[in-house]
Parts: structure tokens; C-alpha cells; sequence
């Protein structure tokens, strides 16, 4: 287990180097960054939350549960606000119309979040009180700090790539 911290901050960088753009490129999410990104996630409440396999066990399927909602709102929250900039752009509006696709935009939202904190009660079931603490700060964190070691490691490999003419 030793030999595997010590090895974890090198792999972490292999890992965020091969997740990287090209110099100059914008970042696109790509499913391979995505899958890094969620690893990443992974390995760090395995690690911080000090989780034994029993509790990585039942909890991997409620994180996947996490990501397929986060995935559906992606998928379909684009959809419902174009079609409702595109109704209140016509003239004359569709008030009812209008009304339906906001309903259907706010029912979408709250059956989301309903299963999100359902998943996350289930989570939060299997933690010891310290790790539930330990899971609330690395999921208010995660994305900041993931972004700030994004870009701490882009610059590295900016200044570590040979001048472009």
C-alpha cells in the first residue's frame, strides 16, 4: 500500500498529461477526458475516504447512478431551452405552449435532483459519519480543484514544449 502512494502522484500526472489538449487547443470534452476525470474522482474518495471494499462495492453503482443523471441533464436541458427561447422568439407567442415546455423544463430539473439526493442518501448510508464529512468537502471541491490542477498542469507542459515558430 506504501509503494502505491508513492507511485499515485506520479500516475496522477501520467494520467492528467494523456487528459490535457494540445498547446493552443481549447479544451473539449472528449468521453476519454470524462472517463479520466470521473477515475480521477474515484481514486480520491477511495483514497481520502480511506473506503474498504466492501463500501467501494456499494457505492461505485450509486456514483455511476450520479453520472447518468448528470449525463440525462446534459442530454436533455439544451433541448427543452432552446425549444423555449425558440417559442418566445415567435410572434405572436404561444403563451400556452410556452407554459408547458417551463413545466416540463422545471419537472425535468426537480426529478433530477429528487434522484440525485436519492443516490446520495445511499451514499451517505454506507460512510462512517467522518467519511460523510470527508464526501460533502470532496464534492464541493472536486471541480475546482480538478480545474486548478488542469491548468497548473498545462502551464507545466507549455513551459516544458519546445517554442513553436
Amino acid at each position: 500500500m506504501a509503494a502505491a502512494r508513492r507511485l499515485a502522484p506520479a500516475l496522477l500526472v501520467v494520467v492528467l498529461a494523456l487528459a490535457l489538449p494540445a498547446v493552443g487547443q481549447e479544451p473539449q470534452p472528449t468521453p476519454r477526458g470524462e472517463r479520466i476525470i470521473e477515475a480521477i474522482f474515484i481514486w480520491r474518495l477511495v483514497d481520502e475516504l480511506d473506503l474498504a471494499e466492501g463500501q467501494i462495492i456499494r457505492i461505485l453503482p450509486r456514483l455511476k447512478a450520479l453520472k447518468t443523471i448528470r449525463i440525462e441533464m446534459g442530454r436533455r436541458v439544451p433541448v427543452l431551452r432552446r425549444e423555449i427561447r425558440q417559442l418566445v422568439a415567435q410572434q405572436p407567442r404561444d403563451e400556452e405552449a410556452i407554459r408547458v415546455k417551463v413545466a416540463e423544463l422545471n419537472l425535468l430539473r426537480a426529478e433530477m435532483e429528487s434522484g440525485r439526493r436519492r443516490q446520495l442518501q445511499m451514499i451517505a448510508a454506507v460512510l462512517t459519519p467522518e467519511q460523510q464529512a470527508k464526501f460533502a468537502l470532496i464534492q464541493e471541491t472536486f471541480e475546482m480543484d480538478t480545474l486548478r490542477l488542469l491548468e497548473e498542469m498545462r502551464r507545466i507542459v507549455e513551459e516544458q514544449s519546445p517554442p513553436r515558430r
